[in-house]
């Protein structure tokens, strides 16, 4: 598997999602292609006379479905379901937790702004992204990072591994305990932060590094009411954004438990596969054609695929399988009797060709 590059836990979390999504629903046949890396090969433009410009006539842009995408991008979102339900620290995971972070009262938790992360750089970094004063942004976790030595006292917005001032090293933080600041500073990374969907549930105020990339929920939270946005007005912004915020302590904490409620309500579980439901749906509306397993070289029934996923050595570990496979696997039609389709899938994967990355084979 991730000898292919069907191992990423982007793909899996979403396969292992919308399997159970067509549990729950009743769900059409459709036929899509499913990007799990950060940037969909899908740039399309509508015109001003309904054309696009996707380039590959005579057909217009087939559905690909992405958890992450710029505007030029034609692609469908989904949840980025691998960060929502595969992880100790996902989504789904802290959510639980809720009322323990509770009981680290707004007036209880730290006044530092806290950042963590490694530090590589959005391609839009390097002059597309302007900011109001009209300069080209800087990348934020590089930036922010540097802005720390000059403010300490106000924040701690340090990459993995670099020096605090006091010459200690800083290191992962768990999600699980990042409730305890006030202030919570989020960036991009090379599409959308995994992080930010679940910053939404800790309680605190959310300070976003402006960005060029959105994931499926995004055009329904607003700046002021779910979160402060920064790197937009210039590249210090982040200070005044504090200083406000810091002044004006009763609105900060209403716009973290803004963000908060917003989490629960709108990105629980039973929330996401309503949502890839309706999506699956209006694939279906725009289908032209009936999918058929005839004419393509592999067709796999979606639970052994997930059976396989979970006890493959190499992904077994990777996501929550069980919570699927044991609700729905053993009466599901499609499902083959145990494990007796491992072994024939095995061979299918292994047999794929691999692929490259940065020069190397996964």
């Amino acid at each position: 598997m991730p000898k292919n590059g069907f191992g990423a836990i982007e793909l899996i979390g979403f396969l292992v999602e919308l399997y159970e999504a067509s549990q729950v629903y009743k769900l059409p046949d459709v036929e899509f292609s499913y990007w799990h890396d950060d940037n969909a090969p899908a740039e399309t433009i509508k015109k001003p006379d309904g054309t696009w410009t996707w380039p590959f006539a005579p057909h217009g842009l087939p559905p690909i479905l992405a958890w992450s995408k710029a505007k030029q991008h034609g692609a469908l979102l989904v949840p980025y379901s691998g960060a929502f339900r595969c992880p100790r620290d996902s989504f789904d995971a802290i959510m639980t937790e809720v009322q323990r972070f509770s009981e680290t009262p707004w007036e209880k938790r730290s006044s530092l702004a806290f950042g963590r992360w490694n530090i590589f750089c959005a391609w839009y970094y390097r002059g597309a992204q302007r900011l109001e004063d009209g300069t080209a942004a800087p990348c934020p976790r590089d930036y922010y990072n540097d802005l720390y030595y000059n403010h300490s006292s106000t924040i701690m917005t340090l990459g993995l591994l670099r020096n605090y001032t006091n010459g200690t090293t800083a290191m992962p933080l768990s999600l699980h305990e990042q409730h305890k600041f006030k202030y919570l500073v989020s960036t991009d990374g090379w599409a959308i932060s995994s992080k930010f969907d679940k910053y939404l549930l800790l309680g605190s105020l959310l300070l976003k590094a402006e960005g060029q990339t959105y994931g499926w929920y995004y055009p329904a939270i607003k700046p002021f009411e779910h979160f402060l946005p920064i790197m937009k007005k210039h590249k210090d912004d982040l200070l005044d954004m504090l200083e406000w915020a810091k002044s004006h302590d009763k609105e900060a904490q209403q716009i973290g438990q803004n963000a908060q409620g917003f989490a629960m309500r709108n990105l629980n579980r039973p929330m996401r596969l309503c949502y890839i439901a309706r999506l699956i749906q209006e694939i279906a509306k725009n289908m032209k054609y009936t999918p058929d397993c005839s004419k393509r070289p592999v067709c796999v029934p979606l639970v052994e695929e997930i059976k396989f996923l979970g006890k493959y050595e190499e992904t077994k570990h990777r996501c929550r399988y069980q919570e699927v496979v044991t609700q729905y696997a053993h009466d599901d039609p499609d499902a083959l009797p145990g494990d007796s389709g491992f072994e024939e899938l095995r061979q299918k994967h292994e047999a794929m060709p691999l692929h490259i990355l940065f020069g190397g084979r996964r």
